[in-house]
């Protein structure tokens, strides 16, 4: 078996946690969901559902040192066969993979703009981006191919030379980047406003929504429920403190949707901008706000795109390596046979989901207010993840005897903290993302 190095195990997983889950997408629904009441939860979500879980699935990995469906197959107690099929949560991936290159081809359109010169009105931009994504076919196909077909090479390279050297590259030089853009907006007046908006709650803004949608959040922004970190742990180096690596990982991911919140808001109050555009904060406000600082605002923009561009690509091959992996370990898949086939499916996909924003195909590819788009991205962070994550939840502290679950963290996991750890897993995570779907769910009726 492949390996990775241990540096490389950490990028790779941080990578895959690092993504749009965390820079695009965490910024925007604290801007929908009013801040600091979001963050709150989201932190507790984190720390108590996120990191446990995240651990878990480790172990699972590095125990069973086999694709996701056979991780669940091989470690279950005679009788318990059937639970073979919790390997099903890497169809997840194939499900995000699918609609999270269409926001990469959207990011490459802007970091392309973004040296030619952004428009300076709101007017101007909010044309740009609504004509961009509901009529330009041509250009989003463009840029979704490149995307796609950048994946699909990564990917096919393998672990030790595709997915741990991309990460080698792009993961210190994502670092440099924000840390610079972290360093320019400490030095404007509004980085006080980001910070009270982030950390200053409002707990009237707390609604069963709010609190699912930081628990979806969490388990999205860490790669959970899919079975990337079940895969990529089966390929970790036998010798170190896996539990280490995994707090390292989940303090990297956490750091940075903070820092993205803090270098994202500092621009929005800055120029007097609102907050809550959902995910036009990005392709709306942003780009008007960099437009109208001159030169600096043109490498800012081409920077902040291009960070963007690099933390989703990391995570987007993670989301097809699970899938990958139970094709070569089950079916005896060449790696470029399994990659071609998820590949191909979800570029298909991928087309579907960006034809339904486009406004002559929308009525047709839209359900219930949503279309299919809305629905790949609703499904997968408030349904998919978290459902995984509570049979992982069911499988490590119910199925598995509490002495095999021991044995499996190799001494790293040990006393009090075990002990915390596994009422955690056993009894607090499971119970709270059930009763948060369930009241979500109540709420919608």
């Amino acid at each position: 078996m492949t390996r990775f190095s241990k540096i490389g195990f950490i990028l790779a997983t941080a990578g895959s946690a690092i993504g749009l889950g965390g820079i695009w997408k965490f910024p925007y629904m604290v801007g929908e969901s009013g801040g600091g009441a979001f963050v709150l939860i989201f932190i507790i979500a984190f720390l108590v559902f996120g990191l446990s879980v995240f651990i878990a699935e480790m172990i699972l990995g590095r125990a069973s040192e086999r694709d996701c469906f056979s991780a669940f197959e091989t470690l279950a107690p005679k009788g318990h066969k059937y639970l073979k099929y919790g390997g099903i949560m890497v169809f997840s991936g194939l499900v995000i993979f699918s609609f999270y290159v269409v926001v990469l081809g959207w990011l490459t359109h802007y970091m392309m703009l973004s040296l030619i010169g952004l428009p300076k009105t709101l007017e101007a931009t909010q044309n740009l981006w609504g004509n961009f994504v509901s009529a330009q076919v041509g250009y989003q196909l463009l840029w979704h191919f490149v995307i796609v077909a950048l994946c699909a090479y990564v990917l096919n390279q393998g672990v030790k030379k595709g997915i741990e050297k991309l990460n080698l590259i792009l993961m210190p030089l994502l670092l440099i980047i924000f840390i610079g853009l972290l360093g320019y907006a400490m030095y404007q007046d509004s980085f006080w406003a980001s910070f009270n908006f982030l950390f200053a709650p409002d707990f009237s803004k707390l609604t069963p929504k709010v609190i699912v949608d930081a628990i979806g959040q969490a388990f999205f922004a860490l790669s959970l429920g899919v079975g990337v970190i079940l895969t990529y742990s089966n390929s970790l180096p036998k010798k170190g403190n896996f539990i280490r690596s995994a707090i390292i990982i989940a303090l990297l991911n956490f750091v940075f949707c903070i820092v993205a919140g803090l270098v994202i808001f500092t621009f929005i109050f800055g120029y007097g901008a609102t907050p809550d555009s959902g995910p036009g904060l990005v392709f709306i406000s942003l780009p008007l706000i960099f437009a109208n600082m001159g030169l600096s605002g043109q490498i800012i923009a081409f920077l902040f795109f291009i960070a963007l561009i690099f933390a989703g690509i990391t995570s987007a091959i993670s989301m097809l390596e699970p899938l990958n992996a139970w094709l070569i370990d089950r079916f005896s898949f060449s790696r470029t046979k399994a990659n071609l086939t998820t590949i191909s499916i979800t570029y298909i996909l991928g087309v579907i989901l960006l034809f339904s924003n486009i406004a002559i195909y929308q009525e047709n590819l839209s359900f219930f207010g949503k279309n299919l788009f809305g629905w790949f991205d609703y499904i997968s962070a408030s349904y998919m993840l978290p459902l995984a994550g509570v049979f992982l939840c069911i499988f490590v502290g119910w199925i598995l005897p509490k002495s095999q679950v021991y044995a499996m963290c190799e001494g790293n996991l040990t006393g009090k903290i075990f002990k915390i750890w596994y009422f955690i897993i056993k009894f607090i995570a499971p119970v709270g993302i059930i009763v948060s779907m369930i009241t979500l769910a109540i709420e919608g009726l």
